[in-house]
């Protein structure tokens, strides 16, 4: 489960419920690499029954449709000036994560004005290429945003339905490209609620994916997770759930085992929150070997001096909440080379 500004988020693969907060994720590759667009104009969020063919929503141009917008079941748009330009380092960065606030009210100056929308209702980078917004449930019919290029028009959120929606994101590459939208799809669920008679038996095994690491390379490190209900009296359609995306906080742990005898033998290099989960309950830490082993680090008391040479045993460990309990997987190990 996300934690962004100390607000939790449920992934759009998470099976979302209706009432929860939504983090809609978007990655753009460009040949191969997470780059930013040049700018985000929008996210409109429309039902897809409504919706089967993009015509039915987008213009001659392959832009959302003015006669469109008041079918939207919500809007999105950046936190600043309506050109929605995506702030080159050291530019004002009006799609910071931190901007999002997830409650209403005086988030953004002086604004005090309780239905103030502007800390849930934007789009927020959390790093090259990857953007999000959060279409909130629990605030219902609250939430609304407007966008740049429709007036007065004020959507108001009635994404309130366990259906599929489409999330259309309208993005510019360059200063003098023309807009463009890319469509996604996630689904709200209203049978995320059930009920059983005895006490959940769950059992959870991890495996790490990779063995080997080489120095100098950024790699996600993929940790595959397997869930059992081992309740018999339970029904599969239950079990299933626990099948995809039942992970939820995890935290990696990377240590440098040391062979040699003047060396600590355990150097922790890494401990993070910073972790994605996919929806086949993966777990996945970005390892940039280039950043980790650049300088100390004073909240995992790694010293540089103790770590000897980056090639050698480094170790893993995962920890996550699983229903009421607290995994904490055994060490797997892997080698930089």
């Amino acid at each position: 489960m996300p934690l962004i500004n100390n607000v939790n988020l449920t992934d759009r693969n998470n099976r979302p419920p209706v009432a929860s907060r939504v983090m809609l994720r978007t990655y753009f590759v460009n040949d191969g690499m997470y780059q930013d667009p040049y700018a985000v104009s929008s996210v409109h969020i429309f039902k897809r029954s409504l919706n089967l063919s993009p015509a039915s929503v987008l213009n001659s141009d392959g832009l959302v449709a003015s006669g469109s917008f008041a079918a939207a079941s919500m809007v999105f748009a950046a936190s600043g000036p309506s050109s929605g330009i995506v702030a080159p380092n050291g530019g004002t960065d009006y799609f910071a994560s931190a901007l999002y606030k997830g409650e209403l009210g005086g988030t953004q100056g002086s604004q005090a004005d309780p239905l103030n929308c502007s800390g849930v209702s934007g789009i927020y980078k959390l790093g090259e290429g990857d953007f999000f917004c959060v279409l909130d449930g629990l605030l219902a019919s609250s939430l609304s945003g407007a966008p740049t290029g429709q007036g007065p028009l004020i959507t108001k959120n009635t994404a309130e339905q366990a259906v599929r929606y489409l999330d259309i994101w309208t993005v510019k590459w360059s200063q003098g490209s023309a807009w463009t939208t890319y469509i996604n799809q996630f689904e709200l669920f209203d049978n995320t609620l059930f009920t059983v008679t005895e006490p959940l038996m769950l059992r959870a095994s991890n495996r790490l994916f990779n063995r080997y690491v080489i120095a100098g390379s950024k790699v996600n490190l993929k940790i595959g997770t397997e869930v059992t209900v081992e309740n018999n009296s339970i029904d599969d359609s239950i079990k299933n759930i626990f099948r995809s995306a039942s992970v939820s906080a995890p935290e990696v742990v990377i240590t440098k085992h040391n062979e040699d005898p003047s060396l600590p033998s355990r150097v922790v290099v890494v401990s993070s929150t910073d972790v994605r989960v996919t929806s086949e309950n993966t777990m996945i830490y970005s390892f940039d070997t280039n950043t980790v082993f650049s300088s100390d680090n004073v909240i995992t008391g790694f010293s540089i001096n103790n770590l000897g040479s980056r090639n050698g045993t480094y170790s893993l460990q995962v920890s996550y909440s699983l229903v009421d309990e607290k995994i904490v997987t055994p060490l797997m190990y892997f080698i930089v080379k």
